[in-house]
């Protein structure tokens, strides 16, 4: 990407944000009146309307700091984290979003140090997660699972398979959306890589792969 597809980039973000600001303050307005009124059906729909920008408007501060670190605006918070501790931390803190039932995690029980943005992990596995739990045709849950060599550090999400998948290649980038090319970004900042494979089950595997520096 170009300055000027950064200029043009951050200034789409700008205008996005001015509108949507709007939709969820006047939402949250209409939202609160309607309590107040106890029209519970009419309320419910505002309270969707709030939840959805909410989510967009997250959604533009997720993509303009990724923006920003890109194009050299802000760096990397870099120390050095135990992954066995922070990995349960993350998923907890996913918790009303992710149905954490549903994510069976696999962490080593020693030390697993690690130099890495924690933020910025904390946002990579939490869409890693609700990505495998999008693609959980079954319903039978996902795996989390980090292992380590002496040079890097691994964490996968996987997803089995639905009778109907066995032979299918991996889901490519439109099938994974715009939060696996956030994280897959936010990876490779810190000179990473994030893939999705299929394993020796023909389950899906959402591969991220940190150096350990």
């Amino acid at each position: 990407m170009d300055l000027g597809d950064f200029q043009l980039f951050r200034l789409a973000l700008h205008e996005l944000r001015t509108p949507l600001t709007s939709v969820q303050l006047n939402a949250q307005l209409i939202e609160r009146s309607l309590v107040k009124l106890g029209l519970e059906n009419e309320c419910r729909l505002a309270g969707t309307i709030v939840s959805a920008a909410r989510k967009l408007d997250e959604l533009t501060q997720e993509l303009g700091d990724v923006f920003r670190l890109c194009s050299g605006k802000i760096a990397l918070d870099l120390r050095t984290h135990d992954l066995s501790l922070i990995l349960p931390e993350i998923l907890s803190r996913h918790g009303g979003t992710t149905q954490a039932h549903r994510v069976h995690t696999m962490v080593p029980d020693h030390p697993l140090p690690i130099t890495v943005d924690a933020r910025r992990l904390d946002r990579v596995v939490g869409n890693l997660i609700l990505i495998g739990q999008r693609l959980d045709v079954l319903g039978i849950g996902i795996d989390l699972r980090a292992s380590a060599s002496l040079a890097e550090v691994e964490i996968s999400v996987s997803v089995p398979a639905g009778p109907a998948e066995a032979a299918l290649a991996p889901p490519g980038d439109d099938e994974l959306g715009l939060g696996f090319l956030v994280s897959r970004i936010l990876v490779e900042c810190h000179g990473g890589k994030l893939e999705a494979q299929r394993g020796p089950a023909r389950e899906v595997v959402l591969r991220c792969v940190l150096p350990r520096r």
